[in-house]
């Protein structure tokens, strides 16, 4: 590869880490390390994906709520909402309110040292991790020795790996630590182990009154590290070594999601050992090559290259951000971000494990903001909005796991509170598949109370349908949780005074408006995301029935009957999209949320010339500026609007520093790129992925669209393996010509194993039909949009 070409896969600096938001990351979907690069003082900072607070039983022995009054106060709640008194319903709500999910834990330390006994300056300093081949490399003399340390997380063998070379004989000491409770622990000539116990509860930080509890229903776990090395050896020390070699790996007691733990913490030891044993028999070359190639079959699917200022690219990668911020723009910045939120997706959720976190899999508290669990009013479907686009549909399966699992756990929540059929999930959720509403009758109803959570992620199942998922992913996965989802709908809906269909009480996410008389409340008749939601899932519904020829069925029937009912979205006052059916005047200008324009993106954004720009007034309503999802999502609805001079705008506070320390809501970009909330949270980094695919392409309509909303600064370059609906993989190229984005190059694949695929392919104003077969790439000519030779 060209230097160049190389740069745009590297994450460089020239100091170790003095933060955590400086570390660079690895991860195989369990197994997780933040690499600080700290000379002859490594400190690798380790997570398992399964290392959770709590149990199966943690969601009723929290909850704070007495089912048997939820039907008196779910009728007070509507009585009071019909007489105009929001905040009486609100007080009547929040008896629906039970306790709090559990915790995403960090889980060990690995300590590994040179001794210098001097305490000599590194000289020559450099780390960097390549995204392409997901390994990190440290480089540095000390006390004259030259010291290479590369590190990866394997996925195929499950277990990290840390190399030393040196041109001269080193002593190399080496440990582990835990913030859980060690059971037992011990260092022996070639290795180390400790074993550990979760809390049995860990509150989220936002109820300050309570604290940890480390009980006996707890989960149980294990780290076992093993090393090879050339020298004589103590416990935890290696003496004169040129090479040292280190595999570990992690366990659990955890099952699966929703599912009661299971063992002890000597099995998950043993099943520790028996994989670091497992690899060791490899050898570190062939553990090395077969990490590299399992990363690349995903890595090397999309590539997006940008051409910027050749200079930019040879910097630290921080200092480009800080270059970027001066310059107003650097593309070729913007592209590693791109490919580097890839990698993030890969390295946080792969098949076998949990789906990413608010953190991804990274975490160093144990009681981390929001308890980097899973929030679904947006940020953790956010996380897979680029999965399909993004080709990296394999890192969906775990939140369909997920999915599945709140599907068969929500359906005891939907009767218990609210006396309906099908399944219901709130606003936050954990790797039990807690699905009560959280706040202990005594949180906002803004954020606690919003039964639409699980209705959001049955999307993200019938977007893999429409992308080319196959017969029995639709029959045995999509179809019981959709069609359950929509059972609760038809039951949660109310009819409103004009005959049509709504809901009641209804929140937009964490939103705001104003009473009559000033009073600032959240709760409201039918909010415009709720009724996008249930519309959207009896629409997708009805079109998985007749695929699967279930057009019969009785929820089927109802949820058809019931979707002429239900409005849609339309302006109302100042020509801003309703966010609640009644209209009433917002709180809070520039609201993070944009829950009312869901319909614009990650719906299908309508053709009405009206709605268009009625989203596009909310989108200046609520500024630019915001918290770095936000920033995506405004990015990604700029895309679906195609105005590429907005999206420019929108890079610009994406790709800007953010203070390691800041409690704000302006996003931004941390040293390490983590997209800054603040604080971290990873959906910044993942959401982004998906707005630069709709820049690209966007195929929502029926229609590939190549080149939407390119903005001007990113005057040439190209794309490779971009997937459109249903089921096309897309190669463009572009260039400036006479000062306007021109296409130079276009080539389609059909991704079916069999048939062929008709699509309507439009580039500015051309629109061409296209003719498919199984497999065969077929190259478009940019200025007739006529099919050549493959």
């Amino acid at each position: 590869m060209h230097p160049l070409q190389q740069a745009e896969h590297l994450l460089w600096a020239p100091a170790p880490a003095a933060h955590w938001l400086e570390a660079f990351p690895l991860g195989n979907g369990r197994l997780g390390a933040m690499v600080r690069g700290t000379p002859g003082a490594e400190r690798l900072q380790l997570n398992d994906g399964t290392a959770w607070s709590g149990s199966p039983d943690s969601e009723e022995a929290t909850s704070t709520a007495d089912p048997r009054l939820a039907p008196a106060a779910l009728a007070a709640a509507r009585a009071a909402l019909a007489r105009g008194d929001a905040p009486e319903a609100e007080r009547r709500l929040m008896a629906l309110q039970g306790g709090w999910s559990q915790a995403y834990l960090p889980f060990a330390d690995l300590h590994v040292e040179i001794e210098n006994p001097g305490g000599a300056p590194a000289e020559g300093y450099r780390r960097q991790l390549d995204l392409s081949t997901a390994t990190h490399e440290v480089r540095y003399r000390l006390a004259g020795a030259a010291l290479r340390w590369t590190c990866f997380v394997s996925h195929p063998d499950g277990v990290l790996v840390l190399v030393l070379d040196a041109d001269r004989p080193v002593s190399v000491r080496w440990r582990l630590v835990s913030p859980l409770r060690v059971l037992g622990q011990e260092a022996h000539p070639s290795g180390a182990w400790l074993t550990v116990r979760l809390p049995s509860d860990m509150p989220p930080p936002h109820e300050p009154d309570l604290s940890p509890v480390w009980g006996e229903r707890a989960l149980r776990g294990a780290v076992a590290a093993r090393v090879v090395h050339d020298g004589e050896t103590r416990p935890g020390r290696a003496l004169g070594v040129r090479r040292f070699e280190l595999v570990l790996a992690t366990e659990t007691t955890f099952t699966a999601i929703g599912r009661a733990p299971r063992g002890d913490a000597a099995g998950a030891l043993t099943r520790a050992e028996r994989r670091v044993a497992r690899a060791l028999g490899r050898g570190t070359a062939e553990l090395a090559a077969r990490h590299r190639q399992d990363h690349a079959r995903l890595y090397d699917r999309v590539r997006l290259e940008v051409h910027g200022p050749p200079q930019a690219r040879a910097l630290p990668t921080h200092e480009r951000v800080l270059r970027a911020a001066a310059a107003g723009h650097d593309p070729s910045l913007a592209a590693l971000l791109f490919a580097y939120g890839r990698y993030l997706a890969i390295c946080s959720s792969r098949p076998g494990g949990l789906p990413s976190t608010l953190q991804g899999l990274w975490n160093d508290r144990l009681r981390p903001p929001w308890s980097a669990n899973y929030t679904i009013n947006v940020n953790t479907e956010m996380n897979y909005w680029a999965a399909e686009t993004a080709d990296l549909g394999e890192c969906l399966d775990p939140l369909v796991e997920l999915v599945t699992a709140l599907a068969e756990r929500g359906r005891a929540t939907a009767r218990r509170l609210y006396g309906a059929r099908g399944w219901v999930a709130h606003h936050n959720t954990d790797a039990w598949a807690f699905t009560s509403p959280v706040g202990r009758g005594r949180a906002d109803p803004a954020w606690a109370c919003w039964p639409m959570g699980g209705v959001w992620l049955s999307w993200l199942l019938a977007e893999r349908l429409r992308f080319g998922a196959d017969e029995r992913f639709a029959r045995e996965r999509a179809w019981p949780v959709l069609r359950e989802a929509a059972a609760f709908c038809l039951d949660w809906l109310v009819t409103m005074p004009d005959g049509t269909l709504g809901t009641s009480p209804s929140t937009s996410p964490e939103n705001h408006h104003l009473t009559p008389d000033g009073t600032r409340v959240a709760v409201s008749r039918s909010a415009t995301m709720d009724l996008t939601l249930i519309s959207g899932l009896f629409t997708r519904l009805s079109g998985l029935a007749e695929r699967l020829h279930r057009s019969d069925d009785p929820v089927v029937v109802a949820a058809r009957a019931a979707l002429p009912l239900i409005p849609g979205p339309s302006a109302g006052r100042d020509g801003l999209v309703r966010e609640w059916l009644d209209d009433p005047p917002q709180a809070e200008r520039g609201h993070r949320h944009l829950s009312h324009l869901l319909f614009a993106y990650p719906g299908d954004t309508p053709r009405d010339a009206h709605l268009r720009a009625a989203a596009a007034r909310s989108l200046d309503d609520r500024q630019d500026d915001s918290t770095g999802w936000s920033l995506a999502w405004k990015l990604a609805l700029w895309a679906r609007l195609r105005e590429p001079a907005r999206v420019s705008r929108l890079l610009r506070l994406v790709l800007r520093p953010a203070p390691v320390e800041e409690a704000s809501e302006r996003g931004g970009l941390y040293p390490n790129l983590f997209a800054a909330h603040p604080p971290f949270q990873i959906d910044g980094n993942l959401g982004y992925v998906a707005a630069v695919a709709e820049m690209l392409v966007q195929s929502h309509d029926g229609t590939i669209t190549v080149l939407p909303a390119v903005p001007a600064e990113w005057r040439s370059g190209q794309v490779r393996g971009l997937v459109a609906r249903p089921g096309v993989s897309v190669d463009v190229a572009w260039d400036t010509v006479a000062g306007r984005i021109t296409m130079t190059r276009l080539a389609l694949t059909a991704r079916r194993p069999a048939g062929r695929t008709r699509v309507v392919v439009r580039s500015g104003e051309r629109e061409a039909l296209i003719d498919l077969s199984a497999g065969r790439r077929v190259v478009v000519d940019p200025a007739t949009l006529t099919a050549g030779a493959p």
